[in-house]
C-alpha cells in the first residue's frame, strides 16, 4: 500500500445561510456634576436595562458585562465639570427574529444606546456539518478526475485532514434613541460558511501509455 501512487487534494464547499443568533451591544451613560451621583444613576439605569433584558429571558441566550467606566468630563479652563460613568453589557440574541422587537425596547431606555444586530451563525448550526460533507465529495470528485486522467483508478484513503470550516462575516446597523422606539423592521445579512479539506488518497498504477502520447 505505501508503494502504490498517491493523489492528494484539496476539497472546499461554501454555503449561505439565515443566521440563527444575533448579539447586541448596550452602552448606558450618564452624567452628574457628583461622581458618587454619576455612579448612583449608572446602577439605576443599568437595572432598568437588566428587568428589561429578563422580560425577554426566553429568547436571550447570555448576557455578559464587558466594561465599566467612570471618569471626569474637563470643562472649560480645564476645570472638571461632571463626571460620566458609563457600562457597556453584551447580549446574545438565540432566536434572531427576536433581534427587532429587543432593539427597539432597548433602544427606548434612557441613557441608553444600542449597536446591533451583529448577525451570526451559532456553533451548533447544520451548516457546518454541510459544507464539511460537500468538501469531502469535492475532494474525492477532484481525485478521481486525476486520476481517470492517467487511467488510475482510486484505491484507498490516506489521510483526511480538516483544514478548518468558517463562518462568514456579519452587517450590522446601529441604532440609539432617548425618546420613543421606532419601528424597525430588519433584514437578517446571510451567513457564509466555508469548508476546506485535504485528502491522501491511493490509486492504481498509471496507464504507461498516458504518457507516450
Amino acid at each position: 500500500m505505501t508503494d502504490s501512487p498517491r493523489v492528494v487534494v484539496r476539497g472546499e464547499a461554501v454555503v449561505e445561510v439565515a443566521p440563527d443568533t444575533a448579539d447586541l451591544v448596550v452602552t448606558v451613560q450618564v452624567r452628574d456634576p457628583r461622581r458618587e451621583r454619576a455612579v448612583a444613576l449608572l446602577a439605576e439605569r443599568q437595572q432598568v436595562v437588566l428587568r428589561l433584558l429578563e422580560e425577554h429571558r426566553g429568547v436571550i441566550g447570555s448576557v455578559s458585562t464587558d466594561a465599566v467606566a467612570v471618569f471626569p468630563e474637563p470643562g472649560d479652563g480645564g476645570r472638571i465639570s461632571r463626571s460620566i460613568a458609563t457600562t457597556t453589557t453584551r447580549v446574545r440574541v438565540d432566536e434572531a427574529p427576536a433581534a427587532a422587537e429587543l432593539v427597539v425596547a432597548v433602544a427606548a431606555l434612557p441613557d441608553t444606546a444600542v449597536h446591533g444586530p451583529h448577525w451570526r451563525l451559532s456553533r451548533t448550526h447544520p451548516a457546518h456539518g454541510q459544507v464539511r460533507t460537500a468538501a469531502v465529495t469535492d475532494a474525492i470528485s477532484r481525485a478521481r478526475a486525476y486520476a481517470e486522467a492517467l487511467g488510475c483508478r482510486l484505491t484507498g484513503l490516506v489521510e483526511v485532514r480538516d483544514v478548518g470550516t468558517d463562518g462568514g462575516g456579519f452587517r450590522a446597523a446601529a441604532f440609539s434613541s432617548t425618546g420613543a422606539a421606532p419601528q424597525l423592521e430588519l433584514q437578517p445579512a446571510p451567513q457564509e460558511v466555508r469548508g476546506q479539506i485535504e485528502v491522501t488518497v491511493t490509486m492504481s498504477e498509471p496507464d504507461e501509455e498516458v504518457f507516450q502520447r
